[in-house]
């Protein structure tokens, strides 16, 4: 047994006084987008959607494990959002009809969101996973 003074073996020795900084703010932020696929299956995508929800428990772990550093950790699902490529109008009515709220979801709905879980003002919100898809519920 190694001589340990007037410290047991058993006690933690306290932390160097460097190592004791006190976070005045946040001090990151990781987001990952995943799919609401997660929650609600997908025929046909069984390895899409275990990769996504692996995604899922990675962000509610790392969040545990960062949070008390300062870095919030989350995940977005935009689901079914059109972006850079046309799309027949056929499909983008099949898929606002699939939507709680009648509608796809819009690149900037999901951007304004990544935006916010990145800003000052999110000061608290960690490990969650937020929908920006109008609930979208994908056709069986």
């Amino acid at each position: 047994m190694h001589h340990l003074g007037d410290r047991q073996p058993h006690r933690p020795l306290p932390a160097h006084p460097r190592s004791r900084r006190r976070h005045a703010r946040p001090r990151g932020r990781i987001v990952n987008v995943s799919t609401g696929l997660v929650e609600d299956g997908f025929p046909g995508n069984a390895s899409y959607v275990a990769a996504k929800a692996g995604l899922h428990g990675l962000t509610r772990a790392m969040s545990r494990e960062l949070a008390a550093s300062g870095i919030l950790t989350n995940v977005v699902m935009p689901g079914f959002t059109p972006a850079d490529k046309p799309m027949p109008p056929e499909l983008i009515d099949k898929a606002s009809t699939a939507a709680a709220t009648r509608r796809v979801t819009h690149p900037d709905y999901v951007a304004r969101m990544i935006v916010f879980l990145c800003s000052t003002a999110n000061t608290n919100t960690t490990g969650e996973a937020i929908r920006t898809d109008g609930h979208f519920l994908s056709p069986s």
